[in-house]
């Protein structure tokens, strides 16, 4: 198999250039002067080695940071192009990526591709000039770290550009593993899917053998629960289900993270007891502009909220829109879905239901920062809200948008996802049995919502899972990849997508008609992203797959 390469004193420039931009913890603050280090300082003395690593967490692109068009951060979530989710001002990602209208000359989130790459090149310079250090604990950790980071990289590009089907076929990405000179020969294919599971398995094995104990490290780390609760992850999108069953397993055996009791201040609250791996965000300053979002006195809380709601500025942008398909997908407080229950009140469809939709969607009459919304026809909210919900999900509502930045912490992955990644590994390798009900209801007795039946047939189990894993996760960036590789996006996303229609009477009550404002089409080649074009003309023995 052919390594990618590159030459330290590149990934040095670079490097160099991102310092300042990334702060979070203390030791993440503590920064040698930029203008001080050398390749010589940055692997022999351990600020510089630290900040070298540092420079690949604050690099990683998250839902709050994420670059689209080469400016723009944190716009939209990849929710806005599944089911669950569209996107306010008809942002132009998400339009094309929603209707397969691009070309590898034009991919939404293409560069994806070229940013993680350039991360894994960084890893790899790190895993071998990390010996240089005589500091023995501050090496072991460091390398630890980095194998975690490049086996998070390499979870990221797979899920975007590789492919699993269900017939077997199966394609990977392009396995990097040293730093060599740029007279090597840089044509490098595409690994197949599973050399690739096999190699983020393997650093994230080594990662947990080397990395602290949670409590043992500062928060926005990576420490060896987090190497083995994305191992749960990597090994169920695999499908290898008894193993990612034992990976989760043993994440919730130790007892090291618990369920946080309010499920709508767990985005608010920082380094709480159930999230596992996240990046951090502060409020910018001079010399660390991390906030949420990327812009100095705006990101999600701007980006996200109606028209309406003005700062200083200019009102918000509406952001990520909840559907109707998604609102439909919550179940009453009684357990049974909307149909069935009869909870269910047509004049008042938002009453009784999981009491996650509110902490979720703001809709026609609720009270977001301070007000009721409105979100009928003529209402003063409803300019870009076309589905008539928009997310409450995250958002500061105390944050006072414009003259505040959002810092909200982008979370990878949290223990309501391990016990989800177990209930199913479980199901689908041995049905269900009092394991899996024990990890779904945990989080259905978090969210106030009564246990499941019991003697559900594997199938039934199955829809279950999947539906609570769509309510609890949602807009966390999970629907997207689901249902890929759950094999479902040709049936959920060939067709209409619903809003809500809201006309108010004279008598001040409301008309609530469920409507199609946008169809859908997904071929079969978006399963996968293409690779972009000018990537491809740098490397074309990668090629293209699924007739991209």
């Amino acid at each position: 198999m052919k390594k990618y390469t590159i030459k330290l004193s590149r990934v040095l420039g670079a490097f160099l250039c991102i310092l300042t931009l990334f702060g979070c913890q203390e030791d993440f603050l503590d920064q040698v002067p930029k203008d001080s280090l050398t390749e010589e300082t940055v692997w022999t003395d351990p600020q510089g080695a630290i900040q070298f690593v540092n420079g690949i967490y604050g690099e990683m692109p998250s839902g709050f940071d994420r670059v689209y068009e080469g400016w723009a951060k944190g716009l939209y979530l990849l929710d806005g192009a599944s089911d669950d989710g569209d996107v306010a001002m008809g942002w132009t990602h998400s339009n094309v990526l929603q209707s397969a209208e691009f070309l590898p000359s034009n991919v939404p989130w293409g560069n994806m591709w070229p940013i993680y790459y350039s991360l894994i090149r960084k890893s790899n310079v790190a895993l071998e000039n990390l010996d240089r250090l005589e500091d023995e604990e501050l090496k072991t950790r460091l390398t630890g770290e980095v194998y975690f980071l490049r086996g998070f990289m390499y979870h990221k590009l797979l899920r975007l550009f590789g492919f699993r089907s269900e017939g077997g076929e199966a394609t990977g990405v392009p396995l990097i593993t040293q730093s060599l000179s740029l007279e090597d020969d840089l044509q490098i294919p595409r690994a197949t899917y599973s050399e690739v599971v096999d190699l983020i398995l393997s650093d994230l094995d080594k990662a947990s053998e080397l990395l602290p104990q949670k409590g043992e490290i500062a928060a926005g780390r990576a420490n060896s629960d987090a190497a083995k609760a994305f191992k749960g992850r990597i090994l169920l999108y695999a499908e290898r289900w008894q193993e990612s069953a034992v990976a989760s397993g043993e994440i919730i055996d130790n007892g090291n993270y618990t369920l946080f009791p309010d499920y709508r201040t767990l985005f608010l609250t920082k380094n709480n007891e159930e999230i596992i791996f996240a990046k951090k965000f502060q409020y910018p300053d001079k010399h660390h502009q991390t906030n949420a979002g990327g812009t100095q006195g705006a990101g999600w809380d701007v980006y996200n909220t109606p028209e309406s709601y003005r700062g200083a500025s200019d009102g918000g942008w509406g952001g990520n829109l909840p559907t109707q398909n998604f609102v439909d997908s919550y179940d009453m407080t009684d357990g049974l879905p909307q149909d069935e229950s009869p909870l269910y009140d047509p004049q008042n469809p938002w009453d009784n239901l999981d009491p996650r939709f509110k902490a979720t969607v703001v809709h026609n009459g609720a009270t977001f920062r301070g007000r009721e919304v409105e979100l009928f026809e003529g209402g003063q909210d409803r300019s870009f809200i076309h589905t008539s919900y928009f997310l409450r999900k995250f958002h500061d509502e105390d944050l006072v948008i414009y003259s505040q930045s959002s810092d909200q912490d982008w979370i990878f992955m949290r223990y309501a996802e391990v016990l989800l990644n177990y209930a199913e590994a479980k199901n689908e390798a041995s049905g269900p049995d009092a394991s899996v009900y024990n990890a779904i209801n945990a989080i259905r007795d978090r969210a106030g919502m009564p246990d499941l039946p019991e003697g559900l047939s594997q199938d039934q189990m199955r829809a279950e899972i999947r539906n609570e894993r769509r309510i609890e996760l949602a807009f966390e960036e999970h629907r997207f990849f689901d249902i890929r590789r759950w094999r479902i996006a040709e049936d959920v996303l060939n067709g209409p997508i619903l809003g809500m229609k809201i006309t108010r009477n004279e008598n001040g009550t409301f008309n609530y008609e469920k409507v199609e404002f946008e169809e859908r089409n997904f071929p079969y080649k978006l399963h996968v992203l293409p690779i972009p074009q000018d990537e491809i003309d740098k490397n074309p023995a990668a090629e293209q797959i699924l007739g991209w």
